[in-house]
């Protein structure tokens, strides 16, 4: 059995970022990028007007009030989209709106709130300040700026960068091909009838659903049978068509568990099998690498829902990450006070479910109810992890203790 981390530092080693491919802008989110995007042009491209307002020259206002407007005469209009107006005249105004470019002449420009609109005039009700209101050329970026860094995971706003500057697609991390293979004579699907001693799949589900968060959707998904050669032609079919298999029970030490077995008859060579985590102790870890194929990582998972998936999230997710560029695998700790006391065996690294919420302006975090490896119902209302030391056996309440938040 081997501490978590270097079960965690051992999978990491063994992947690698996969091929480039160029993606369109629909199909971008949460793909990584494989390359730096700059600046292809000044951001804004040009001054424009950051509301709906006045072109003014800020002597022309300076002594405006509500009381005494200044009466200045509009010389023309800019929309959205058009070119600028010609160059404003002293004592004239010009109404532009937002995002239009601002002409010569144009100092500040006053919000439509401040002033009144009449026929051939508008009334400024206030003064203005020399670049009020202005969106200046390149204020956020210049020409050849670093824009995007490689290996960021893109998100809606990364989209909207690359929009900005005109790209239609850009150059990302090949997604990796996952197979699935939920082992056990026990399982029947949902919806169907169950026979006695017979359980519902979770695994396969909940599994397809945290690689899903990822972008990802399996090749290939079989629910496999307690046979040895069963397991042995499955494992076979999933090492042909992708490049991370996860086998879901079948690892520990029962008369039925064949996936060590099956494996080491494949060429799968194991890495480790048993790491020091609760729940998830028999995690298993190898690779395999086919002739003029790329390597593949093969990981056995727990069969108990909560053990697979926080497997799952604390080994399978890093990989995979990593396997698709990007650089940031995990989210920061934070530190919350414990709302109760906490206790354990020690030994093993232990992953509480907990919640963690603001309690009269304090972070609190507290254990959801159901710490079993089998009580998925605790899971699905936590919304982090607390990391209980494999050396301590308690934990007292109000102390300050390191969080992680679930994705």
């Amino acid at each position: 059995m081997i501490p978590f981390a270097e079960a965690l530092e051992t999978v990491l080693a063994h992947a690698e970022p996969l091929g480039v491919e160029r993606v369109r802008l629909r199909r971008l989110l949460g793909r990584v990028l494989a390359e730096p995007v700059v600046a292809r042009a000044d951001l804004p491209r040009f001054d424009n007007s950051a509301v709906d307002g006045f072109g003014v020259r800020v002597a022309d206002v300076a002594h405006a009030s509500p009381a005494a407007p200044a009466r200045l005469r509009l010389q023309a209009t800019t929309p959205a989209g058009a070119p600028a107006a010609p160059a404003l005249a002293r004592g004239a105004a010009l109404k532009i709106l937002t995002g239009a470019p601002i002409s010569p002449g144009v100092e500040a420009v006053v919000m439509r709130e401040h002033c009144e609109e009449r026929p051939g005039w508008v009334l400024v009700r206030r003064p203005a300040h020399p670049g009020e209101n202005i969106r200046r050329r390149g204020e956020e970026f210049r020409r050849g700026d670093p824009v995007l860094p490689a290996g960021l995971r893109l998100n809606p706003a990364a989209i909207g960068v690359l929009a900005t500057f005109g790209c239609a697609s850009a150059n990302v991390y090949r997604q990796p091909r996952l197979a699935f293979l939920v082992t056990g004579d026990e399982l029947a699907r949902p919806g169907q009838r169950l026979r006695p001693g017979q359980i519902y799949d979770a695994n396969t589900h909940t599994l397809a659903a945290a690689a899903a968060a990822l972008g990802l959707t399996p090749c290939l998904q079989e629910r496999v049978s307690d046979d040895r050669d069963a397991t042995t032609e499955a494992l076979a079919r999933a090492l042909e068509a992708a490049e991370v298999v996860i086998v879901v029970g079948g690892v520990s030490m029962g008369d039925h568990d064949y996936v060590k077995e099956a494996c080491a008859a494949l060429g799968v060579e194991a890495r480790f099998w048993q790491v020091a985590m609760k729940p998830g102790k028999p995690n298993y870890f190898g690779t395999f690498t086919p002739p003029g194929a790329a390597r593949r990582l093969v990981f056995g998972l727990p069969g108990n829902p909560v053990a697979a998936l926080l497997s799952f999230n604390r080994l399978v997710r890093p990989a995979l990450l990593k396997l698709m560029g990007a650089h940031d695998l995990a989210l920061p700790p934070v530190t919350a006070v414990l709302g109760e006391d906490l206790h354990k065996e020690a030994g093993r690294l232990e992953f509480v479910r907990a919640v963690a919420a603001v309690e009269h302006g304090t972070l609190v975090v507290r254990p959801t109810t159901g710490q079993g490896s089998h009580m998925l119902g605790g899971m699905a209302v936590a919304n982090c992890v607390i990391p209980f030391a494999a050396p301590l056996e308690t934990l007292r309440r109000g102390e300050p203790v390191a969080i992680e938040f679930l994705e």
